[in-house]
């Protein structure tokens, strides 16, 4: 059905697209075209087309022929042929560009065409430099034919430019400059000091609304002093039709002291987690014997739980675990919660069912302490009685299982070196790597589908990554699983975020949340997924883009969803709820890390943090279904919810209900081609889950 639905708009837009496109030519005279005093005798129309240039005598400057009208948001789809006889033989396409003053040359971007320039984008008299390059080189080469006839698409929209040639992708370009202007002339260019005829056919232009530009960076000073939680979200940019909301903040109460917020997950009862690392940062490679006593004794530090995070005003945390130590990891489980701690991962339990944890396990050890921000995290429960976990780039394990038990493969220790994505039993009976890097995995996400990615944190291209098993990310990480581990090319090369802390990936994949072009709801584009980052470093939550192209996604930087003016806001941690608002942990510290500065440093905040819950104007306050309320029979339904976090919740309820009863409904429903992909998934995910 999705398929089905996908098709259909896709011909619905076209056939749309096709309506209102127009020619920019009339295919017999320039009218409409501009060309600078003293060089008419370079262009001319003739046989249906835009003729510019010589093959008998060489154009001795750049010249271009320009429209007389400016545009800001299109399509432009053209074909070109290049032909020279000696000399530089080049040409491109002028777009939101101006001519220069008393000047042949145009200022702005241009989309290159030309043996060796195909596909590039070139800033014309402005930055003079290549500002993007082709995403596949190879294979738009491939699809080049050079001499003759070569379809040209650009596409202008908003900060972000594409282009496709012959229908290969090209360009896809965002730019970080607000000072750019985002409209102009388009123009044709012969370039200078060859016998160059550039031949230019077919010419439209379609015009697209304006994009969505998210949230503009505040006007005035930013705030010097730490600020309130109420004063803060004052300093907020939100996109349109969405506000913030206060979940939890900082307390300084003995009773119930609690701040500093890092980790975040939801349970089948609805309820929110979070860890807090208020005795961040101590690393063993600096502070040995500090973090050893430490470990030893315990911390400040606790896990929290929210009962009602969906709530017009949120009941206040209650602690499940304390004494504990910058816990980077936490995921709710049955009747307890698995927990990072130092060396470890516990499993704390509820026995009793007061509400906090009166025991506990270790589940696995002999993890490295090297580094505190680089501590086991990112705990994810995925299909098949595993839970994903990462390392960060500097530490080094050696993992065990306690008292000397052999792993069920009969190993009885496990290297883990450097940066890698991992999975465990909950038992702790298997534990293996995955990947080599990326460096510091601080973000992951789980499409309703099963399609995952990470997110490198340091922005070398990998803000965001489709994860395969097995893979090496070129970046930091120099370990690999096998020699023959193949490389993972990066998404979205050059590095465009603007921070190397990114913190948080969170995929829109509510079907009744947050309409488009922001999330998966009411007017969303199918072919496209919207996934939002969090960027502790330039204070914003920002968007990243991706859209489908054929088994694949191509990848491209969105418009800013939330900007801070105060510098302090940092957020660290962002998942969507199952009341389908986004949720957001906001380190709130003028210090980001602890390498930029001595750990003692009297800047750091070791005590303010918040939690924010974004809403967005179409969404009411209400109370998500909480699945591990529900009866047995009742849960294979929620397996197509159209919240994407309760579907997830299902299928983990049934299996850890050992609900086998419901083994004949789910293999009928898997087996049925008219029920929708994510529920097929989810009940192939529960059976898996039951050893069925």
């Amino acid at each position: 059905m999705r398929i089905v639905t996908f098709l259909v708009s896709a011909v619905l837009l076209s056939c749309a697209m096709a309506a209102d496109a127009r020619p920019l030519f009339d295919g017999t005279s320039l009218t409409g075209w501009d060309v600078r005093d003293g060089e008419e005798k370079w262009w001319r129309a003739a046989d249906g087309m835009i003729v510019g240039g010589s093959l008998e005598e060489q154009v001795p400057h750049n010249t271009f022929l320009a429209t007389k009208d400016s545009f800001d948001n299109f399509e432009l789809v053209f074909k070109i042929r290049i032909r020279g006889a000696g000399g530089f033989v080049n040409s491109g396409v002028q777009i939101r560009s101006t001519r220069v003053p008393n000047s042949d040359e145009m200022k702005g971007y241009q989309v290159d065409a030309g043996p060796g320039w195909w596909g590039k984008l070139y800033d014309e008299s402005r930055r003079n430099k290549v500002i993007g390059e082709p995403k596949d080189a190879k294979a738009l080469a491939a699809a080049i034919k050079e001499g003759d006839w070569n379809e040209y698409r650009i596409r202008a929209e908003g900060p972000a430019i594409r282009s496709w040639i012959n229908g290969v992708a090209a360009l896809d370009y965002m730019e970080q400059d607000p000072a750019i202007p985002l409209t102009g002339q388009i123009g044709i260019q012969v370039h200078g000091g060859g016998k160059a005829l550039v031949e230019v056919k077919d010419v439209t232009i379609l015009p697209l609304p304006e994009k969505p530009t998210g949230a503009a960076r505040p006007a005035g000073p930013a705030a010097t002093e730490p600020l309130s939680a109420a004063d803060e979200v004052k300093q907020f940019s939100l996109a349109d039709g969405f506000t913030a909301e206060l979940v939890l903040e900082e307390s300084t109460d003995p009773a119930n002291a609690h701040g500093k917020f890092v980790a975040l997950a939801f349970d089948g009862h609805g309820r929110l987690w979070t860890t807090t690392a208020m005795e961040y940062p101590v690393d063993a490679n600096e502070s040995p014997e500090a973090s050893k006593r430490l470990f030893a004794t315990g911390g400040r530090d606790k896990v929290l739980v929210i009962d009602d995070p969906w709530a017009a005003k949120p009941s206040p945390p209650r602690m499940f675990a304390e004494k504990l130590a910058v816990p980077l990891g936490v995921l709710p489980y049955r009747d307890g919660a698995f927990v990072q701690y130092g060396t470890e991962i516990r499993f704390y339990r509820d026995t009793n069912g007061d509400g906090q944890a009166d025991k506990h396990e270790t589940v696995l050890e002999g993890f490295g302490v090297q580094d505190s921000h680089l501590f086991p995290h990112q705990f994810t429960r995925v299909p098949g009685g595993w839970i994903l976990l990462a390392q960060g780039l500097f530490n080094t394990s050696l993992v065990k299982r306690p008292g000397g038990q052999p792993f069920a493969d009969g190993a009885t220790e496990v290297p883990f070196t450097e940066c890698k994505l991992a999975r465990m039993r909950p038992d702790g009976a298997a534990f293996e790597a995955l990947t080599g890097g990326p460096s510091n995995i601080w973000g992951l996400t789980i499409s309703r589908e099963g399609e995952t990615w990470l997110q490198e944190a340091n922005d070398f291209g990998f803000p965001i990554a489709p994860y395969e098993p097995g893979c090496q990310y070129p970046t930091r990480q120099s370990n690999r699983l096998k020699p023959y581990q193949p490389m993972m090319p990066e998404p979205m090369g050059p590095p465009q975020m603007g921070g190397s802390g990114l913190s948080g990936l969170a995929l829109a994949d509510d079907a009744d949340g947050w309409p488009g072009p922001w999330g998966a709801g009411a007017n969303a584009t199918p072919a496209e997924r919207i996934f939002y980052v969090a960027n502790p470093i330039t204070n914003q939550i920002q968007t990243i883009i991706a859209t489908r192209a054929g088994e694949r996604y191509t990848y491209r930087k969105g418009p800013d969803f939330l900007t801070s003016a105060d510098k302090k806001f940092r957020p660290v941690a962002v998942q969507f709820g199952p009341d389908g608002c986004l949720y957001v942990v906001d380190w709130y510290n003028k210090i980001i890390s602890h390498n930029e500065v001595p750990r003692n440093h009297p800047d750091r905040d070791r005590v303010r943090g918040r939690v924010w819950r974004i809403r967005h104007a179409s969404q009411p306050v209400r109370e998500p279904v909480a699945v591990a309320k529900l009866p047995t029979d009742a849960l294979p339904k929620h397996l197509n919810a159209p919240n994407a976090r309760i579907a997830d919740l299902a299928w983990q309820e049934i299996v850890d209900r050992k609900a086998t009863s419901l083994v004949p409904t789910l293999e009928k429903r898997a087996a049925d081609a008219r029920e929708p992909v994510a529920a097929r998934v989810g009940c192939l995910w529960a059976i898996e889950g039951l050893g069925a």
